[in-house]
């Protein structure tokens, strides 16, 4: 295997992945799935958002309608329109807006069922007064659930479905003749069929356009000599993941990596040289990123970062030393290193435990206090410092030995 698939095969193993195991259910792994649904729901935010707002309007009109012709039954209309559904559309119209993405669903979720419970009995009692013409608008309604109101499947299988048995049970209940009861059943599920294999279809192409857009944009996220991904990149997934390891409760740990008196490496022989070590050294990073959650990016000129997520204590520990003896493996000889015939690496290490009151922002700074540290010591070493063992002095870290 040549360096190019090596460091392929490595570095974008999330996306790829997935998209090579396939998700016939339509799920991703956790990580993949949150932003997925994410991208998804602002995707679709202006359909839904119409659908509400619609929604709104409908209701408005009705109670207006019933407020106009009076009467029992036009009176608890009024109140379930007046109570109910206009507060809880135009709250959900506001989420849409403000809230998050698990808050805004959840809304549009309610309101979803609620119309549909509210549509079921109107119309049975349109049926009950010879305008079963009103069924229309009750297979209208699933029908926009299942495309039109931007719900993932399985949520808009669950909503959908409950409408429609609510429908019969209403139609059951109220008396409604046999015949057409089993009509309207017939209709039913044939518009749920057509709707849930319509919105499997979408979504499922959906995700594809999802990860496959995924894979072209780390092309522009890569570094163009090593092959692994820039700073940039790197920044942007560790603020993702960052927050994903605070609300799962998983350590991850930072390595920064530097290679020993390279100014004087490129001096002695020449750039061309330089970054055919950068190359190289890239090469056991990236062998050592395999994990899935990890990631291996070039940080700046010869210095290297990988996040681990979720690493055990050995494997943190473990990991950093593999990865000194195999740069110092590859014998690429350097007559101006002060300490080492070969090529060599200093790393700093960073481990941050889920319960450590400590940013990202802080995190990277002490593992590039561990970095300094190991330079200071004589390099080509290894410096390790973990939350709740290591003193922090401003500007400067002050990395204590931890075993």
């Amino acid at each position: 295997m040549n360096y190019g698939e090596t460091v392929q095969q490595s570095a974008d193993t999330l996306y790829s992945d997935q998209l090579r195991r396939g998700f016939k259910r339509l799920r991703f792994i956790d990580f993949l799935e949150e932003e997925f649904r994410e991208t998804y729901q602002s995707e679709n935010g202006e359909k839904s958002r119409l659908t509400i707002v619609l929604a709104l309007v409908i209701c408005v009109v009705v109670t207006v309608i019933s407020q106009a012709v009076g009467g029992e039954g036009e009176s608890a209309m009024r109140a379930l329109g007046l109570a109910v559904l206009v507060p809880m559309l135009l709250l959900t119209l506001v989420a849409s807006y403000r809230a998050t993405r698990i808050a805004y669903q959840f809304l549009l979720g309610v309101s979803a069922l609620v119309i549909g419970l509210a549509g079921a009995v109107v119309d049975v009692k349109a049926s009950l007064s010879g305008m079963s013409y009103y069924f229309a608008a009750q297979a209208s309604w699933i029908f926009m659930i299942w495309l039109v109101m931007g719900f993932v499947f399985r949520p808009a299988a669950y909503l959908a479905w409950a409408v429609s048995i609510a429908y019969v049970a209403a139609a059951l209940s109220a008396g409604l003749p046999t015949e057409e009861i089993i009509f309207e059943m017939s209709m039913l599920l044939t518009v749920n069929l057509l709707g849930g294999y319509s919105c499997y279809k979408i979504e499922y192409a959906a995700r594809v356009n999802f990860l496959e857009s995924k894979l072209l944009n780390q092309l522009a996220q890569r570094d163009g000599l090593t092959g692994l991904f820039n700073r940039r990149s790197f920044d942007e997934y560790v603020d993702r993941i960052w927050r994903q390891s605070r609300r799962e409760g998983v350590t991850v740990a930072f390595l920064l990596v530097d290679i020993d008196y390279f100014k004087s490496f490129n001096d002695v022989y020449g750039h061309q040289a330089g970054d055919d070590a950068l190359k190289d050294v890239a090469k056991v990073l990236a062998e050592a990123g395999h994990r899935p959650l990890d990631l291996v990016a070039r940080y700046g000129g010869e210095e290297f970062a990988l996040l681990l997520y979720g690493p055990s204590r050995e494997y943190s520990r473990e990991l950093p030393e593999s990865l000194l003896k195999n740069v110092q493996g590859r014998e690429i000889v350097h007559e101006g290193s002060e300490n080492s015939k070969y090529l060599s690496i200093s790393i700093g290490v960073a481990i941050i435990h889920s319960d450590a009151e400590r940013s990202v922002t802080g995190a990277i700074q002490m593992a590039d206090e561990a970095l300094y540290q190991a330079k200071e010591n004589g390099r080509n070493r290894v410096v390790m410092a973990e939350s709740g063992t290591t003193n922090v002095e401003t500007g400067r870290f002050r990395s204590l030995s931890v075993g």
